[in-house]
């Protein structure tokens, strides 16, 4: 039986004759949309799309399977909503796990007004940055920041999660500020080992890729504790934006080389298994983790 998935990243790419906005629609990869794609074809022996390096354009069997997928997607959809529509209130234990950085520093406000809104739900939240098998720890749903979705799963992009370079008012009280990225190196560096393993750190400026090389002053894999050491004015820190978005705000970090993207920009991704799909817990938690981080 052809799977289900494969009929959606087909109808995708038909819709969008493009590998790439297909990609981008699903919240996937383009290398995953080809992969799913050229399975379909091998499962149906039958080529469904022309490509070539500039276009892509529907096989007469891919047209005549399109219509056929539309209309397969539409009852599912359609039988998708007249479940929702009856499920009662959703309640019952809802078992998450999140990063402890993003829990603390976000989270609780976001579940505050969850739970308020659902009162019949119970909570079982895991803080961890490891990656787990959600079946296997009996787990509904997996937030993660990362490049790009795992596969097997159902993933929903949330939001995207950029990192800033900071310090404190009283460090630069004592020293200068970098004018450009070149002058880091002079700094006291914070470094976060889970994204600049090897002591380099990597912008965007301007179009150009720019790397420092940097010899921290503090070394740890904790964003939060390297938070803490930044305000204590003990050096520079590139931390995640929704760490230190407040510190900013109230003038207890300032933004250095603003016009310099920090790289990598990662995304926020709500993981679930395809049997969790209908589960209108799942759902409506991660409807509010979106609009609490929008």
């Amino acid at each position: 039986m052809i799977d289900l998935q494969r009929l959606g990243v087909f109808s995708a790419v038909a819709d969008t004759l493009s590998f790439s906005l297909a990609a981008a629609r699903l919240g996937v990869s383009t290398s995953h949309v080809s992969k799913q794609v050229s399975a379909l074809e091998k499962e149906l022996h039958a080529r469904l799309l022309h490509r070539t390096t500039r276009s892509i354009s529907l096989t007469e069997a891919g047209e005549i399977f399109y219509q056929r997928c539309k209309a397969i997607l539409s009852d599912v959809a359609a039988a998708e909503q007249e479940v929702l529509r009856r499920q009662d209130a959703p309640q019952g234990i809802l078992r998450v796990t999140a990063p402890a950085n993003l829990a603390n520093a976000r989270l609780a406000d976001i579940v505050q007004r969850f739970m308020a809104a659902y009162p019949d739900i119970q909570l079982d939240l895991t803080l961890s940055d490891r990656f787990v098998d959600l079946a296997e720890e009996s787990l509904d749903v997996a937030l993660r920041v990362v490049d790009e979705a795992p596969m097997n799963v159902y993933a929903r992009r949330i939001c995207r999660i950029g990192w800033s370079l900071v310090g404190s008012p009283g460090y630069f009280a004592r020293r200068r500020k970098p004018a450009v990225a070149a002058d880091l190196a002079a700094l006291d560096c914070l470094s976060d080992t889970k994204i600049s393993p090897r002591e380099t750190w990597v912008f965007e400026h301007g179009g150009k890729r720019k790397e420092v090389r940097v010899e921290p002053r503090v070394r740890c894999g904790n964003s939060e504790w390297l938070r803490q050491c930044a305000l204590r004015g003990m050096g520079i820190a590139l931390l995640p934006d929704f760490m230190i978005a407040a510190d900013l705000a109230e003038k207890r970090l300032v933004k250095l080389l603003p016009d310099h993207m920090a790289q990598p920009q990662k995304w926020l991704y709500g993981i679930y298994l395809p049997n969790r799909y209908l589960a209108s817990k799942v759902r409506l938690f991660l409807d509010a983790v979106e609009e609490g981080l929008r």
